[in-house]
């Protein structure tokens, strides 16, 4: 049994390769399972000559994946069932430049030590903050299959490939009976509370929040009138559904020489019982392509080596196997080069090459499902319970991994949104279909949405100062709730002291500059710090950051903490998270001369009790 928890998709993701992988080269069939699908009760039932495999998710702050939350609280809780029979093994997803790296696997695999149950290898962790989970997950995996010869006794065959999915035209079928585009919830997840059903959402207003062209933000209203059951709170997430640029799209459709059939009935079914399909069906290959698949992934290292089997020509398949074998080979071609599966095809490819005799089976193994991008809320559900606004960064930069500028795929999507309402079409975001399947969405006057519950939240008593850090566009948050507060006091009701330190590159760069001051202005008890990195220097003689102007104001800060009970709120990328939070403690400790014991027991109540809240990104 393979269980996965999951919230992107890259946990059931690789739930599923290993299973196919236990298939081909052993022989062996392993069914793979959705946590929320079983009965916590009914894994101590697993056959003791067996054995169960984990492969779970850590996002935010240590919070396990919608899927796999109920498990979770059941094992941290359970004081009575014990499970001297169950073998397993495990494999978490994380980010180390979070707090809590990796926590949720580490909760199961104390969870599942302490009801008697035995770990048959050390537990494996993917750190998604260079990119390797899918190289971690590979050197974990061959570990584990050294431990199926050993254990179970099979032997390696050679590997052969054998497909997972039947896919058949079916031209009988009419395109009402097809999914063209629009939305599937994720299976499982369609009456989990945190997540609201998926609405076609009107665009009231998208528009940029600066003048520069190589970072920007835009600011987007969405109306939710038309659907009183949706309901937010400020704090809350708002999920947007993109499609894949056309460009892209037609790129992967003529290497694989599918031009003839894109708008042909598909059926696709499952040729393993044990494998659930991840894909809508019927449907057609323009609606897999543009909406259900993600065909901008980057595409790893497995599946590179795993092309060469099918490649045209030999030049093609001694291409992909000098890419493939070398991990240091892989991760410099990746470097040099947008690498999507169409890209990566068409690079090893003769000039006219098809690849049409990869098998489609492959195609829909490789590619992951396309999956929502979410954001934090900019509004406040008091001030405009009906308009949800969304802050959303973009930048046609080069990351620090790569020396080429790979485009955002929901930020393009919503790029192209805004360009649409301010009459500035480009040839870069017109190459996104805004009109969604069968025009569903106004010619990008709506977008496909849907709300999740956040844990990001203002303290219950107004009178509750709040000290706020944000860098960019984790501003979002707290212009929501500087706006609810400053709604609050309006009507009269006491309101705390509201403290915002904002950091970004420059004056340009400051997002809500204006209306912030205002609200800095007309409330007595609101207060915006800035740090410009790029302009300003720190006392310690660096840049300035955020967590360099708390250190500026320790000792008002601190006094907030401990006399005040204030609540403490992060909202920015992980490695900002981390320093402010470093830069916090180096403060407590040198005013209160508290050890690190000390320091650790109290931001763990702060954090336990709800007074210290993250909301962060790698």
């Amino acid at each position: 049994m393979i269980f996965w928890g999951s919230q992107s998709g890259t946990a059931e993701g690789l739930a599923g390769r290993l299973a196919r992988d236990c298939r081909r080269r052993y022989g062996l069939d392993a069914l793979v399972a959705d946590l929320s699908d079983y009965d916590p009760q009914s894994i101590s039932r697993i056959d003791e000559l067996k054995f169960a495999v984990f492969i779970i998710s850590t996002y935010g702050e240590g919070d396990p994946s919608d899927n796999a939350t109920p498990f979770v609280s059941w094992i941290g809780s359970d004081k009575d069932t014990q499970l001297p029979a169950l073998r397993y093994v495990a494999f978490g997803l994380g980010n180390s430049k979070y707090k809590f790296y990796n926590r949720v696997v580490d909760v199961v695999v104390d969870g599942l030590d302490k009801l008697g149950a035995t770990a048959l290898m050390p537990t494996g962790k993917a750190d998604d903050a260079n990119g390797t989970t899918d190289e971690d997950f590979a050197e974990w995996k061959e570990v584990f299959f050294a431990l199926l010869r050993e254990e179970m006794r099979v032997e390696e065959r050679p590997e052969q490939y054998e497909p997972v999915y039947r896919i058949v035209e079916d031209t009988s079928l009419d395109v009402i009976d097809l999914h063209v585009g629009e939305p599937i919830p994720p299976r499982g997840k369609k009456n989990i509370p945190a997540i609201s059903s998926i609405q076609t959402l009107l665009v009231r207003s998208a528009q940029k929040l600066l003048s520069t062209a190589e970072r920007n933000c835009l600011h987007i209203d969405l109306d939710t009138s038309e659907f009183p059951e949706l309901k937010y709170k400020t704090g809350d997430h708002l999920a947007v559904w993109p499609s894949n640029p056309t460009s892209e799209m037609r790129r992967l459709v003529d290497i694989l020489g599918l031009q003839e059939h894109l708008q042909t009935p598909l059926l696709i079914s499952s040729l393993d019982p044990s494998v659930q399909i991840r894909h809508p069906s019927p449907t057609t290959w323009t609606a897999l392509f543009q909406h259900y698949l993600e065909i901008c992934a980057p595409v790893s290292r497995e599946t590179v080596l795993a092309l060469a089997q099918f490649a045209p020509s030999a030049s093609a398949k001694c291409q992909l196997e000098e890419i493939g074998k070398d991990k240091d080979v892989y991760h410099a071609y990746c470097s040099q080069n947008h690498v999507t599966l169409g890209r990566l095809l068409g690079n090893v490819s003769l000039s006219g090459e098809s690849w049409s005799q990869l098998p489609l089976s492959f195609v829909l193994e490789t590619i992951p499902p396309l999956s929502p991008r979410y954001y934090s809320i900019s509004s406040s559900s008091v001030v405009s319970p009906k308009q949800i606004s969304i802050t959303v960064a973009t930048t046609s930069e080069a990351s620090v991994s790569s020396s080429v500028a790979i485009p955002g795929l929901t930020t393009g999507y919503l790029g192209a949104i805004e360009s649409k309402h301010s009459n500035q079409a480009t040839s870069a975001n017109s190459d996104f279909n805004v009109a969604g399947p069968n025009s569903l969405l106004d010619q990008g006057n709506k977008l496909y949405a849907h709300i999740r519950k956040s844990k990001f939240r203002l303290p219950t008593q107004s009178k509750t100062p709040i000290i706020m850090i944000a860098s960019g566009s984790g501003i979002a948050p707290f212009r929501g709730f500087l706006a609810e507060r400053a709604r609050l006091s309006s009507i009269g009701r006491e309101v705390g002291r509201s403290t915002l330190f904002f950091g970004c590159r420059s004056p340009e760069d400051l997002l809500y500059g204006d209306e912030l001051r205002e609200l800095q202005n007309s409330n007595k008890s609101m207060e915006f710090v800035t740090a410009f990195s790029r302009t300003e220097k720190s006392m310690r003689g660096g840049k300035m950051y955020v967590q360099d102007r708390l250190e500026e104001r320790c000792e008002e800060v601190v006094r907030l903490l401990m006399e005040e009970n204030a609540y403490f709120f992060i909202c920015g990328s992980a490695s900002m998270a981390r320093d402010v939070a470093d830069r916090l403690g180096e403060c407590v400790r040198n005013i209160l001369g508290w050890n690190e014991d000390k320091l650790r027991l109290w931001s763990e109540a702060m954090r336990k009790g709800k007074r210290w809240q993250e909301d962060v990104w790698g």
